[in-house]
C-alpha cells in the first residue's frame, strides 16, 4: 500500500456491503472509509493482492459498486463477531462515494472542532443489555463517544444519565442517539467496541446545565492546563547537558 493512501484521513462507519472476489461473493461491515479505500470486517479469508469488487450500501443512497485490491489482512480475536479485518485500496469508485466520504470528513472534522474532555463523566442507563458496562472516552457539548462490551445499534436512541460525583450535584439527564458504532479495540476485552452517540436532548434544565460544565472544562483545559503541559513538554524535549570530564587528582 502506497504511502499517500495509508495517510489519507478515515472516517468510521458501520455499513453493509457486498465482496465479491473471481471465487466468492460475501457480505461483510465496512467500518472505516477514506476516498481511496476502505477496511472491513470479514469471515472469509482473502490472501492480500486478492481483487475484490465491492458493493457498499449506503442508507438515502444508490448502492456504490468500487473495485480494488485486499492491500492487507490481520486476524481478529476469538470473541469478535468477525475472523479478519482488511484493507481494500480502491483503483475504481463512483463520484457519489468520493462525495459521500468527503461530506463524512468535514461532519467529522467539524464536529470535532468541540473541545473534547476524556474521563470525566460516567454513564447510566436502564437499557442494561445494550449498554451493560459502558464507559464515557470522551465528551463534547454536541455529543460522547463510549466504548462497550457489545456493539450498539445505529439509530438506537437511549435515555442517559451522565454522573461526575464530585462536580455534578444531581446526574444530567438526556437522550442520545447512536450515529456511529464500529469495532474500535479488539483486544480490550472489556470494551472492544465503540460507538458515537449525538445528544438529542435534555430533560428540564440539564441542557443548561450541561453546557455550564462543558464550559467551566473548557476554561478548566485552557487556561490552567496549558502552561503546566507547555513546562512539561519543553522539559522532556530540552537537550540533554553535555558531560563534563571530571579530573581525577
Amino acid at each position: 500500500m502506497s504511502e499517500e493512501h495509508r495517510l489519507q484521513k478515515r472516517v468510521a462507519k458501520n455499513l453493509l456491503a457486498q465482496f465479491a472476489t473471481p471465487t466468492a461473493s460475501f457480505f461483510a461491515y465496512v467500518q472505516d472509509l477514506a476516498t481511496g479505500g476502505l477496511g472491513a470486517n470479514i469471515n472469509r479469508k482473502i490472501e492480500v493482492g486478492t481483487a475484490v469488487e465491492v458493493k457498499l450500501n449506503v442508507p438515502k443512497h444508490e448502492t456504490m459498486i468500487m473495485k480494488g485490491t485486499v492491500v492487507w489482512r490481520r486476524e481478529l480475536p476469538a470473541l469478535s463477531r468477525s475472523k479478519y479485518q482488511v484493507g481494500v485500496d480502491l483503483a475504481e469508485c463512483p463520484e457519489t462515494f468520493v462525495k459521500y466520504v468527503s461530506s463524512l470528513l468535514k461532519r467529522d472534522y467539524d464536529r470535532r472542532q468541540s473541545p473534547r474532555f476524556r474521563d470525566i463523566l460516567e454513564i447510566h442507563a436502564n437499557e442494561v443489555l445494550d449498554l451493560m458496562d459502558a464507559a464515557i472516552a470522551d465528551v463534547s457539548a454536541e455529543g460522547l463517544y463510549v466504548r462497550t462490551n457489545q456493539p450498539l445499534q445505529v439509530g438506537a436512541q437511549f435515555e442517559l444519565a451522565l454522573v461526575n460525583k464530585e462536580d455534578l450535584p444531581e446526574p444530567l439527564y438526556c437522550l442520545g442517539e447512536v450515529v456511529a458504532s464500529f469495532e474500535c479495540d479488539p483486544d480490550d476485552l472489556d470494551h472492544p467496541y465503540g460507538a458515537g452517540v449525538k445528544i438529542l436532548s435534555f430533560v428540564g434544565d440539564d441542557g443548561e446545565r450541561f453546557a455550564e460544565y462543558i464550559k467551566s472544562l473548557d476554561e478548566l483545559y485552557s487556561f490552567h492546563w496549558p502552561e503546566a503541559v507547555k513546562a512539561v513538554a519543553e522539559a522532556a524535549s530540552a537537550p540533554a547537558a553535555e558531560e563534563e570530564d571530571i579530573p581525577i587528582e
